[in-house]
C-alpha cells in the first residue's frame, strides 16, 4: 500500500510524538542504503554524522545546502576544526563538492554521495 504524504507524516508523529517534531524539528529523509552500507562506502561515524547534517539542510534537489561548519559542530557536539577536517575528508573521498563564492556561504553539493549510492545499489 502506498501512503500519501499526510499518512506518512501521521505515522512519524505517531511513532515519535508531535512534541519532538514541534521543537523546531521536522523530518529528514535519509536513504536506508546510506545507513546500511556505511562500512562499504568507507565512512567513519563522524563522516556519516556530518553527511546526515548536510542532508538535513538539502531542502531542494536543485539547491545545494550551505550550513556553516560551526553550526554542525555545535549541534553534533564536536569542534569546528573536526567538522572542517571531516568536510575535507568527504570531499577527498568524492562524497561532496565544496563550492565557494566570494561573499556567500560555502555550498556543499551532494552529487558524489548520490552517485556512490547508485554504484553500491547496482552492485547488490
Amino acid at each position: 500500500m502506498n501512503k500519501t504524504q499526510d499518512e506518512a507524516i501521521f505515522e512519524l508523529n505517531t511513532k515519535w510524538g508531535e512534541t519532538i517534531q514541534g521543537m523546531g524539528g521536522g523530518w529528514t529523509g535519509i536513504p536506508n542504503l546510506l545507513l546500511k552500507k556505511q562500512g562499504t562506502l568507507g565512512l567513519s561515524s563522524t563522516e556519516l554524522n556530518v553527511l546526515i547534517n548536510l542532508i538535513r539542510f538539502w531542502w531542494e534537489a536543485s539547491r545545494a545546502p550551505f550550513p556553516s561548519p560551526e553550526k554542525i559542530a555545535s549541534e553534533i557536539g564536536i569542534s569546528s576544526r573536526s567538522v572542517f577536517r571531516t568536510l575535507a575528508s568527504l570531499e577527498e573521498k568524492g562524497f561532496i563538492n565544496r563550492v565557494s563564492e566570494p561573499g556567500k556561504s560555502t555550498k556543499y553539493e551532494l552529487n558524489g554521495l548520490v552517485e556512490k549510492l547508485k554504484i553500491v545499489k547496482n552492485s547488490l
